[in-house]
């Protein structure tokens, strides 16, 4: 008989192992998960070991659930079944016992943060009675930008408490994890910040990491004053970021955090889009 739990922080190899048996062969692309991923989640992105689950049988795992849990929210992060053990409801099993446990300890709400194209994770969300609230895309620019101007003399270095301190950026429900200041603060030892200010404030800024394993660099988060002279600023930075880039890459924005058109205007391609799922935990 298959045996569900949850874990401890003792068990993360258990979770690898789980993880690269039970969600990895549903998706070839991505590289293998290993315990640095797992560290890595729990400084990035909250990550707990206790929000986390495995179906066991015997000593093989036949499913997971890795949780990441913050004071609102609790993000399904990953979730998958061992091909040859599908639709014989492990999967609900685990995301029924994490939400009766949240609905006991908090926070109730649950979410997932789901590829547009994966029709079949869709399918179970919505069959584990979570209902969509909010959509992001992934760009990516590769070639390069149109000409711009050099931002010279007007952009000076910011940090994220910069930006904070002058209100240029808040918390907002309508981001991803990935972009939550929760994220960017535990991310805030790489970011590289670039600002253009006047005595209003900032008109525009970008804070930008690089992703040393692929070569790639990342806009964690930009913004700019309201206006066509914010967004022409804007556009400043950011194609003098990319010009310097090889690789620039904007992770699961959405147009609640900006004009995504403008980013296609700058020569940034979408790539992929995201649905966000949700849903209030409740006992069994």
């Amino acid at each position: 008989m298959p045996g569900y739990r949850f874990c401890r922080t003792d068990d993360v190899p258990l979770l690898v192992r789980a993880e690269n048996l039970c969600c990895a062969p549903h998706v070839p692309s991505e590289p293998p998960f290993t315990v640095e991923s797992f560290r890595t989640g729990v400084r990035e992105l909250s990550l707990w070991a206790s929000s986390c689950m495995v179906a066991m049988e015997g000593d093989d795992p036949l499913g997971v659930l890795l949780a990441a849990k913050r004071e609102g929210q609790t993000l399904i992060h990953r979730i998958g079944v061992r091909p040859g053990r599908l639709r014989q409801g492990h999967g609900r099993h685990l995301m029924r016992s994490l939400a009766s446990k949240l609905a006991i300890l908090g926070p109730p709400r649950l979410v997932a943060e789901v590829p547009a194209d994966r029709d079949d994770l869709r399918g179970f969300f919505e069959a584990c009675g979570y209902v969509a609230d909010a959509e992001w895309a992934d760009f990516v620019c590769e070639t390069s930008p149109m000409a711009a101007a050099a931002p010279g003399e007007l952009a000076v270095p910011v940090t994220l408490e910069d930006l904070r301190e002058a209100g240029a950026i808040q918390d907002d429900p309508s981001r991803s994890w990935e972009r939550s200041l929760v994220t960017l603060a535990n991310r805030s030892a790489q970011l590289e910040g670039i600002g253009i200010a006047s005595e209003r404030g900032f008109e525009a800024w970008v804070l930008s990491r690089a992703l040393p394993s692929d070569g790639r660099r990342e806009v964690a988060a930009l913004g700019c004053a309201e206006g066509a002279q914010g967004r022409a600023l804007l556009g400043i930075l950011v194609l003098h970021i990319a010009a310097r880039s090889p690789r620039l890459v904007v992770p699961r924005i959405s147009e609640a955090e900006m004009d995504t058109g403008q980013l296609e205007a700058w020569g940034f391609r979408k790539t992929r889009s995201y649905v966000r799922y949700a849903a209030q935990a409740a006992a069994a």
